[in-house]
C-alpha cells in the first residue's frame, strides 16, 4: 500500500504539473500572436487545449478557424437565396461562395490540417494564406457597397485564419 501511495503521489503531482502548465503554453504561444487576446479565448475555449501540446494547440486553431469560415459560408449561402435572382447580388455573393469561401472549407482548410498533421509547416502557412486572401477577395465583392453586408463576417475569418498562421510560424 505505501508504494501505490506513493505512486499515485507521483501520477497526482505530474497531472496538477500538467494541468498548470496548459494556460502558461497557451500564453507563450499567444504572447507572440499578432492576435492575442483571440489567441488565448480561441485556444481557451476549447476542452482539448488543457491537454494540448504545440502540435494540439495548432489543429485546435485550424479546427476554430475551419467553424468560422463554415459559419461565414452558411451565412453567404443564405443571402444569396435571399437575393431572389438579383444579378448584381447574386454575382457579388456567388463569388464569395464559389471561389473564396467555398475553397476556403474545401480545399484550404483541410489542406492545412492535413499539412500541420504531416509537419509540413510551410504548406500549412500558405494554406492559410489562401484563407486569409479569400475572405479579402470576398470583401472585395462588395466595394462600393454601403456599408458592406459581409465586413465583420470577412474580418472574423481574416483575423482567425490570420492568427492560426502566426500559431504554425512557430513551427518554422
Amino acid at each position: 500500500m505505501n508504494k501505490f501511495m506513493k505512486l499515485f503521489s507521483i501520477f497526482l503531482f505530474i497531472q496538477i504539473q500538467i494541468a498548470l502548465s496548459q494556460p502558461n503554453l497557451i500564453q507563450q504561444l499567444c504572447k507572440r500572436n499578432r492576435y492575442q487576446p483571440l489567441c488565448v479565448s480561441t485556444l481557451n475555449l476549447d476542452p482539448r487545449s488543457k491537454t494540448s501540446d504545440l502540435q494540439g494547440l495548432a489543429s485546435i486553431s485550424i479546427d476554430a478557424t475551419t467553424k468560422k469560415t463554415n459559419d461565414t459560408l452558411t451565412y453567404l449561402i443564405s443571402e444569396l437565396r435571399r437575393t431572389g435572382g438579383d444579378r448584381t447580388a447574386f454575382e457579388k455573393y456567388g463569388t464569395c461562395v464559389d471561389q473564396d469561401y467555398g475553397a476556403s472549407t474545401g480545399r484550404y482548410l483541410p489542406g492545412a490540417l492535413a499539412n500541420l498533421q504531416a509537419k509540413k509547416y510551410s504548406a500549412a502557412i500558405a494554406n492559410l494564406q489562401d484563407v486569409v486572401r479569400a475572405s479579402g477577395d470576398c470583401e472585395n465583392q462588395f466595394a462600393g457597397s454601403s456599408p458592406l453586408p459581409v465586413s465583420q463576417r470577412n474580418k472574423a475569418v481574416h483575423d482567425i485564419a490570420d492568427m492560426t498562421t502566426d500559431i504554425i510560424k512557430t513551427f518554422v
